[in-house]
């Protein structure tokens, strides 16, 4: 059975997410689980204790953060959660619609500011063991240099965190305080359904950032062309599912929409289905630590 990786997903949004993890697992899949509020993670981190192919993440979604959702105490609470955190999403900025305002713009902006600054002071939990934990994972697509950063990281006193980000309508704001962070360089970052302007990608893209690739991504002409241009050794699959909270996700399910993301990949890239299949998972792995099923 092939093995799939879903490295951006709600596991927290399904009416029993144990149960998820543990079907997710029967199926063959591992996952990059992002929370939204901090409230979340601390549930979700606990009640998935006991099972290992998902992997929880810390989150301050912009969504919660521009509405209020996540106010002060979150953020917070947030702050206080990351010092043993190793992976850490949903993140980033949301310029779209209703977020679309000076005040929750800058309200957004702040909360990631602090958040990135966050990430940098505080030591991460102890890695999983591999040659992912140890910055060893240059066989898995990870971006030249990144020796260099990890002996940058150690010297801080921090260890490497792996972040999920959204961006929508502010790639280049997003990348912008990475870079001022110094993010790109301590951490590996996944952008998660990319959505930026062309020259935001080759931004990213020289940056050193991954990108987690869905069905709803490859939906569009530009999510098409996205995917086909960014390198093989910088691409995950996703499904950010479920979408909302209380929403189901049957494990035949899941299967299915990692691997149409993977089959319209490889179409794109004009690579046989098997040997993506087989990168993307040792990608992923390095990633998370969290080998095949």
């Amino acid at each position: 059975m092939e093995q799939f990786y879903d490295m951006h997903c709600h596991v927290g949004f399904a009416p029993a997410p144990a149960a998820l993890a543990a079907a997710g697992a029967q199926a063959g899949i591992a996952a990059l689980s992002c929370t939204v509020t901090p409230a979340e993670y601390e549930r979700l981190h606990s009640g998935l204790s006991s099972v290992p192919n998902v992997a929880v993440a810390l989150g301050a979604h912009p969504w919660w953060i521009a509405d209020g959702r996540v106010g002060d105490a979150g953020l917070n609470r947030f702050c206080e959660l990351a010092a043993s955190a190793r992976f850490i999403g949903e993140i980033g900025l949301d310029f779209a619609g209703p977020r679309d305002t000076a005040e929750r713009r800058a309200r957004q902006v702040a909360a990631l500011e602090r958040i990135l600054d966050t990430c940098n002071t505080s030591p991460a939990a102890p890695a999983y063991q591999g040659d992912a934990a140890n910055g060893k994972a240059t066989s898995a697509g990870v971006a030249d240099g990144d020796d260099a950063d990890a002996s940058d990281t150690e010297s801080e006193g921090t260890a490497s965190k792996l972040i999920s980000i959204h961006a929508v309508n502010a790639a280049g704001t997003v990348l912008d305080l990475l870079q001022e962070a110094n993010t790109l360089a301590r951490h590996r970052v996944i952008l998660h359904w990319f959505s930026g302007t062309s020259d935001d990608l080759n931004r990213a893209v020289a940056a050193g950032c991954y990108f987690s690739v869905g069905p709803r991504m490859l939906a569009s002409r530009r999510g098409r062309e996205y995917a086909r241009q960014i390198p093989l050794d910088r691409l995950l699959l996703e499904t950010d599912m479920p979408s909302r909270a209380g929403e189901s996700l049957p494990a035949n399910v899941w299967r299915a929409e990692l691997g149409n993301a993977l089959s319209g990949i490889a179409q794109l890239k004009n690579i046989d289905r098997d040997l993506l299949t087989e990168h993307l998972a040792t990608t992923s792995s390095a990633l998370l630590g969290i080998p095949a099923i």
